[in-house]
């Protein structure tokens, strides 16, 4: 990026944009990895440490300055800790720790961080992660909004094989383990003040039980949760960093109706939403039907479906097979379309 460039919200919301301006920024880094473990050019969801004998720890770091602090669903709180969780499993790791840095405006009301900070704890202990260290900073009224989370979180890489965005193979079936969106659209609507027959919540939820079984079965080589740039930048992440093209049948895919219904109220693309309980998995064919059926089994993956498979064609490219036999390619959004959703 040229030194003059005006940063951007797009330049840290997700997409094709954020990728120049991370390439830029890490750059500037020399040493970027331990041994040879995944490291920050890799733009994985964390990194790995090899440690003695054959314990591999997992490190992600995180900050979490969603608007409002309070939305259907849940609170910056919740989703702090979600997030750092998911990322650590999505390494194939289970979490055992975690930091807590806030970064609190002066004004805001004490109520509001303890709601806060009960959530984020209660989130932890009922997945046995432990908060082991932080930090409080208060700053004057108008250089923060009420409370930011910065957060690191350690796990224990238990998969027997390394699990990561560039480790989908040829021949992997491509699983969702529900409804993409729902946190971006429930924000949106949120926003907006959209009048919904039913209340839309975010699906902010730790996928730890749900993957984590499944993990130790060798059977995933990659995972990962839509988030920022949703299910579209994940899925052509995938893609570009296995050098696989993805095939994806277009009616496989499920889609909660209302999530749908501010997308079409609001013209905005479904697979840029972000999601904040789901993940994108790349499973060995062979294997897939019995994992999908493990997945449904779970409360938290009963809408999983197999949406496609990984080729040897339109390699770096997501492809969507439409529902009148069609192909468009779906491409990495630039970015989430509204700002601060985790």
């Amino acid at each position: 990026m040229k030194p003059d460039t005006v940063i951007e919200l797009n330049h840290g919301a997700g997409g094709s944009l954020m990728d120049s301006f991370l390439e830029s920024l890490l750059s500037i880094y020399k040493t970027k990895s331990v041994g040879n473990g995944i490291g920050v050019d890799e733009l994985d969801d964390g990194a790995t440490i090899s440690l003695s004998g054959d314990t591999t720890l997992i490190v992600s770091s995180d900050s979490h300055t969603v608007d409002p602090i309070f939305f259907p669903g849940g609170d910056v709180g919740v989703l702090a800790a979600t997030g750092t969780i998911n990322d650590v499993t999505m390494m194939g790791g289970k979490p055992i720790a975690i930091t807590c840095a806030l970064l609190i405006e002066e004004g805001t009301i004490y109520s509001d961080v303890q709601k806060v900070l009960t959530s984020f704890a209660e989130t932890c202990e009922k997945h046995n992660v432990a908060v082991i260290a932080g930090d409080t900073k208060v700053l004057p009224k108008g250089q923060v909004d009420s409370i930011y989370i910065s957060t690191t979180g350690l796990g224990t890489r238990i998969s027997p094989n390394i699990i990561g965005d560039s480790k989908v193979e040829v021949g992997d079936k491509i699983i969702i383990t529900g409804y993409p969106g729902m946190h971006g659209a429930a924000l949106i609507a949120g926003r907006e003040g959209i009048n919904l027959q039913t209340k839309l919540e975010s699906d902010v939820a730790p996928l730890v039980d749900l993957l984590l079984p499944l993990v130790k079965e060798g059977a995933i080589h990659a995972m990962k949760d839509p988030t920022r740039g949703g299910t579209g930048s994940a899925l052509n992440e995938f893609a570009e960093k296995s050098k696989v093209g993805l095939l994806l049948n277009e009616e496989k895919i499920p889609i909660h109706p209302e999530v749908n219904g501010v997308c079409e109220l609001l013209g905005i693309d479904l697979f840029s939403l972000s999601s904040e309980g789901k993940a994108i998995i790349a499973v060995a064919g062979d294997e897939a039907n019995e994992i999908l059926t493990k997945l449904q089994a779970h409360p938290l993956g009963k809408e999983a479906q197999i949406i496609g498979e990984a080729i040897d064609k339109y390699k770096g490219k997501v492809v969507l097979r439409t529902s009148i036999g069609g192909h468009r390619l779906l491409r990495k959004p630039l970015g989430e379309p509204i700002p601060r959703v985790c």
